[in-house]
């Protein structure tokens, strides 16, 4: 119970966000707080919640993972061209492309722990390597990918629920048990805070670094199967911005950008809230061009808000 109490209150001021911005957005247009409308905003985001747990165990480590959405690109491309043009079986498809995503963090990981490279830099490089390998995959074609099997995988409804919500709730179940009752999570904290101390306390600091990344990795491989199986095709723009969404929700739940301070429960409500905004933009019949802009604004507000957090503590 203390636990639970205290997990609420860290999160009260995001929280109290989210709710007044569901009232003006309700306010705006009725339409909102509908039953179909709350679970369509779910499945919508079911993706970026997904993301967002291997976005949130990166920053932890006061490090970054801009990778992300060429990964769900990759893998989901990977998905389709294997089905449609080699006619693999879905048993093998579907952990090929989670292994992918995984393969992909095991290289980001690998490059920044052991070799050393600024995290920025390792997923700007494979950020760009995957975008490539999807053009040449899908050779600026959608692929469209025709087996039930496959498509039922995102569009499957235990009556309003879609199995996408059931997946993101499975990710973020999983991510708060990693991060909060195992010795990975205890380390992954240790290693924002400061890394040089957790090292002379004995921890594996290569190997604990790395491996958020490859977990992350692996988090967007299943990313790309839910979004390829929704849409029933993959284009080589798939997942393009998706990195913008998870950094957002995770920094404006709460999680510190310098690393050490954040939780699941804090990102999820992070993730609500850019669904808010842009299911609330759609509503409204507001030009999308515009979402980005409001990204941009509040990844800026809660970084500088941050900031100022920080001073204020150590004053």
């Amino acid at each position: 119970m203390k636990t639970v109490t205290s997990y609420f209150k860290r999160n009260l001021g995001t929280l109290a966000g989210l709710l007044i911005l569901i009232v003006i957005v309700n306010f705006a247009t009725p339409k909102f707080l509908t039953q179909s409308n709350i679970f369509n905003l779910l499945k919508a985001n079911s993706v970026n919640a997904i993301i967002s747990c291997g976005m949130l165990m990166a920053i932890l480590m006061g490090e970054i993972d801009i990778s992300v959405g060429s990964i769900v690109g990759l893998s989901g491309v990977i998905a389709a061209y294997t089905i449609t043009n080699l006619n693999f079986p879905i048993f093998v498809v579907v952990p090929l492309i989670i292994l992918v995503g995984g393969l992909v963090g095991v290289i980001n990981g690998y490059f920044i722990s052991y070799i050393g490279v600024p995290a920025f830099v390792a997923t700007l490089a494979t950020q760009s390597i995957g975008r490539g390998l999807t053009e040449i995959l899908t050779n600026g074609v959608t692929i469209r990918i025709r087996n039930d099997a496959y498509t039922g995988l995102g569009n499957t409804n235990f009556g309003p629920v879609s199995i996408t919500i059931i997946y993101a709730g499975i990710v973020l179940i999983l991510t708060w048990f990693l991060l909060n009752r195992t010795r990975f999570g205890y380390y992954v904290y240790a290693l924002g805070g400061n890394k040089q101390a957790a090292q002379y306390s004995g921890v594996n600091v290569k190997k604990y670094n790395m491996l958020p990344y490859v977990i992350g990795g692996l988090f967007c491989g299943l990313g790309g199967m839910i979004w390829s199986a929704r849409l029933g095709s993959a284009a080589a723009m798939l997942g393009a911005g998706f990195e913008m969404d998870a950094i957002a929700a995770v920094v404006i739940g709460g999680t510190s950008m310098s690393g050490g301070v954040g939780t699941v429960g804090g990102t999820f409500i992070g993730v609500l809230i850019m669904g808010v905004i842009t299911n609330g933009l759609n509503l409204m019949g507001i030009n999308s061009f515009w979402q980005d802009v409001f990204k941009g604004i509040i990844i800026m507000a809660a970084v500088v808000f941050d900031i100022l957090r920080k001073k204020r503590a150590k004053s």
